[in-house]
């Protein structure tokens, strides 16, 4: 495996964990968590709003860090 698979693997594996956590934690088992007011809002909110920028932040550095090796 080389750098360019390891870097897009680790990505994948921090995404994969905070989406299926997220997922989890706004099912029906774990509503109670869910809803538990964060800053005036659900938690389950922020934890939607955060699995979107994290995945903005993870495209962003892989296009970057691709871009920095096809430029080398």
């Amino acid at each position: 495996m080389n750098n360019k698979e390891k870097f897009s693997a680790i990505l994948l594996a921090v995404f994969t964990v905070l989406y299926f956590g997220i997922a989890l934690m706004v099912s029906a088992t774990f509503k109670d968590i869910a809803a538990t007011d964060v800053a005036g809002m659900p938690l389950a909110i922020w934890g939607g709003l955060l699995v979107i920028i994290t995945g903005v932040i993870i495209t962003r550095m892989y296009l970057k860090k691709m871009d920095s090796e096809e430029n080398e």
